[in-house]
């Protein structure tokens, strides 16, 4: 194990300190910008390292003592090291450098979360049959911490886990991951997997429901465990009226992502048109089931291959809410060959987001970006939500 001394000097995206050795630059991940560390090398390169943190020698007077006991090995959090007005800083810093570097320089702010704890509604628990444990799995690898109190579950998701810790037969089950859910009334869904996920290796846990419904103004969702759902309600229901209010003008509108329909039911409220695709049928099945139940009958929610959308001439405004991976070419070229007039990108990861902004400017000059919102739908954490509006 090969240790070595390092000052970081600033943050690189998404959050990790960067210091120098040698000449090499040396990526930290829980480091603060003016603590002396030693750092393990956990991987070198020609022109860097990424390390770990070994032991703090001189912490930064920024530097705050964790919330959490489990902070040290549970790769849930990443910036506990930090306050959440410094977390709320680094953020918006991070997000500014990853959209320069592709030469978007439009101002971004970062919306703050209503609350820092208790916030999340959506996890993944992984069993160790072994040891007879449940938990969240240490950083950088895949063995599972043990954590019986998580401060960012909310309610029902900590009842949940509790449940599962003081039931040991589960544990012999032959399950390795539970997918779980609940909503903001404390309800909570889950569905076991043995092994890798896919819907043959899912298996339905005794006496605990698939689904449960959400509520954010707009109709009753169904949502399911094993599906999507959003992580942060509050902040989710924040996202859906900045959208809403960016749609107000228009009626007819298209929306690529879909997902279970979540954003589905409040486009649905100000388009006289709306059409939604999905590529996962489960999911695309679901929202039709959620627009459905709500009576809407403005709405075409179409299941298949994205790439396959067929967007119409007379379309206002498409919505866009791709997983992490963001717009493969084939969606960039289709949207940059579009006549709409508006562009909403919704994102969970700035990085593609930046990319594929980049790239609809390259394939269609015309279209000028108006603006960027981002929220932080996961305190403590690296990651953020972001809105980028588009229009020709």
């Amino acid at each position: 194990m090969q240790l070595i001394s390092v000052t970081i000097e600033k943050y690189a995206p998404p959050g990790n300190g960067l210091g120098f050795y040698q000449g090499k630059a040396v990526f930290v991940a829980q480091a603060v910008v003016g603590d002396k560390l030693l750092v393990k090398i956990e991987k070198e390169k020609k022109r860097y390292i990424i390390g770990s943190l070994s032991e703090i020698i001189k912490a930064a007077p920024e530097r705050c003592q964790p919330s959490c006991p489990h902070y040290e090995k549970c790769g849930g959090c990443d910036l506990l090291q930090l306050s959440y007005a410094d977390q709320l800083s680094l953020k918006q810093d991070m997000l500014e450098q990853v959209l320069a570097g592709s030469g978007t320089l439009v101002p971004a702010t970062v919306i703050a979360a209503p609350r820092t704890t208790a916030y999340r509604h959506r996890a993944i628990f992984h069993f160790d049959h072994d040891l007879r444990q449940i938990g969240f799995l240490q950083r950088r690898s895949h063995k599972v911490v043990p954590v019986p109190d998580c401060p960012i579950l909310a309610p029902g998701l900590q009842k949940l886990l509790s449940e599962f810790s003081e039931n040991p037969e589960l544990l012999l089950s032959g399950i390795s991951t539970c997918y779980a859910l609940a909503n903001s009334r404390g309800e909570y869904a889950a569905v076991g997997c043995r092994g890798r996920f896919s819907q043959r290796n899912l298996k339905v846990l005794k006496n605990i429901s698939e689904t449960v419904t959400e509520d954010y103004g707009f109709g009753e969702l169904e949502l399911a465990a094993a599906g999507f759902a959003q992580v942060n309600p509050q902040i989710t229901a924040i996202i859906i009226k900045d959208l809403i209010s960016h749609c107000a003008d228009s009626d007819v509108i298209a929306e690529l992502y879909g997902g279970s329909g979540t954003l589905s039911l409040a486009l649905a409220t100000v388009a006289t048109q709306l059409t939604v695709y999905e590529s996962d049928l489960a999911a695309a099945a679901r929202g039709r089931h959620n627009l459905k139940r709500n009576g809407f009958e403005n709405v075409r929610f179409i299941g298949g291959r994205v790439e396959k959308s067929k967007l119409k001439s007379n379309l206002n405004t498409l919505v866009v809410d791709p997983p992490r991976v963001g717009l493969s070419p084939a969606v960039v070229e289709m949207m940059a060959r579009s006549s709409v007039a508006k562009i909403i990108y919704i994102s969970c990861n700035p990085a593609t987001l930046a990319r594929d902004i980049s790239r609809l400017k390259d394939l269609s000059p015309s279209l000028t970006l108006k603006s960027i919102q981002a929220y932080d739908m996961y305190p403590g954490t690296t990651h953020l939500e972001v809105m980028a509006v588009m229009e020709r």
